[in-house]
């Protein structure tokens, strides 16, 4: 949680106005799919978003990011996970940053 806060306090200090997703699954009761934050880039007629799951272990998994990116495939600019390791990009095109880099988004 405390992770998250500072990786929020860094977006919105860059200009990002932040949004979160959430999925209810009614047949599970439970939410299925969760997205820590939304940034949007493009004008009016063409809104892209920007994905950002934050994860402050080493060892993680990004079902969310991964149902996310298949849901909105179309208005998905880039898919991004904040956390402790070095940049890399995955081979599914998901940027993963070390939170110092934030600021760069």
């Amino acid at each position: 949680m405390l992770f998250e806060n500072v990786v929020a306090q860094m977006l919105v200090a860059a200009g990002h106005k932040l949004y979160f997703y959430n999925h209810y699954n009614s047949e599970m009761h439970r939410n299925d799919m969760e997205i820590d934050f939304i940034i949007i880039s493009g004008d009016k007629t063409n809104v892209k978003i920007s994905p950002i799951e934050v994860k402050s272990s080493r060892k993680y998994t990004t079902s969310s990011l991964e149902k996310f990116n298949l849901a909105f495939k179309k208005r998905i600019t880039n898919s991004y996970i904040i956390h402790p390791k070095n940049l890399s990009i995955r081979d599914d095109g998901v940027v993963c940053i070390p939170v110092y880099m934030t600021f760069c988004l």
